[in-house]
Order: C-alpha cells, then sequence, then structure tokens
C-alpha cells in the first residue's frame, strides 16, 4: 500500500495505524503526485491512499496517470473535501472509494481490506 500525503503528521499516523492493523503492507509515503508516480511504478502496491490536496500535480490530476500505472490498485480517495461534484471527478479519474478525512481510520481501513486476500481479513 502506497499512501499520498503531504502533511507529514497525517502521514506518520496513517502508517502507524496501518503498522497497527497489521493486514497492510506499506511500501512507501509520497508528498508529491510526481512521487506517487514513480513509487507506484516502482513498488507495485495493490491499494493507494491518495489525499487530493497534495504538492505540485493535485490528486485528480495525477488520478488518471496512477490509474494507468496500477490498472488493478484501489485507489482509495483520503481527503478532508466533503464536495460531491470533486467526488464524481474522482470516481470518473480512476478513484475506488472516497473516505473523509476526520473521523476515526476505520473507514479506511475497511475500504482497504476490500485488496486482501480473504485469509488476511479475518487477522
Amino acid at each position: 500500500m502506497l499512501v499520498v500525503e503531504d502533511v507529514p503528521e497525517l502521514s506518520r499516523l496513517l502508517e502507524m495505524t496501518f503498522e497497527l492493523d497489521g493486514r497492510f503492507e506499506p511500501v512507501g509515503t509520497a508528498s508529491s503526485g510526481g512521487a506517487a508516480l514513480d513509487l507506484a511504478a516502482r513498488e507495485r502496491p495493490d491499494a493507494i491512499v491518495l489525499d487530493l490536496a497534495i504538492d505540485g500535480v493535485d490528486g485528480i490530476g495525477v488520478l488518471p496517470s496512477l490509474r494507468r500505472v496500477l490498472p488493478d490498485a484501489r485507489i482509495i480517495i483520503f481527503t478532508g473535501h466533503d464536495d460531491p461534484r470533486l467526488r464524481e471527478q474522482a470516481m470518473e479519474a480512476g478513484a475506488s472509494a472516497w473516505v473523509l478525512k476526520g473521523g476515526d481510520l476505520s473507514g479506511l481501513l475497511d475500504e482497504l481490506s476490500a485488496v486482501l486476500p480473504v485469509e488476511k481479513q479475518s487477522t
């Protein structure tokens, strides 16, 4: 799993959450669209947690390229923007799911668990 988030504190919180959960194997964190594409092409993650407000090309802008590099990956938009128009744009650009920041992280973990093999979901 690849995390694309430009706020270092939130990146670290996500990494710690995934480590504690134990079901997900992080492959790295990117703080920009270009870094996200580089990591995605090199590491080939099953899932990407993508913030919309990142440095350089925004999340919506980098989404089609990520989808081309990883056509089968689950790409979850993780954002603080509850905007139906943005959500529609993201889904049309290849997002798999939309999870709002601000609550607990169980919704994000639930969306990510969709990429797990069945035997790992029960642990």
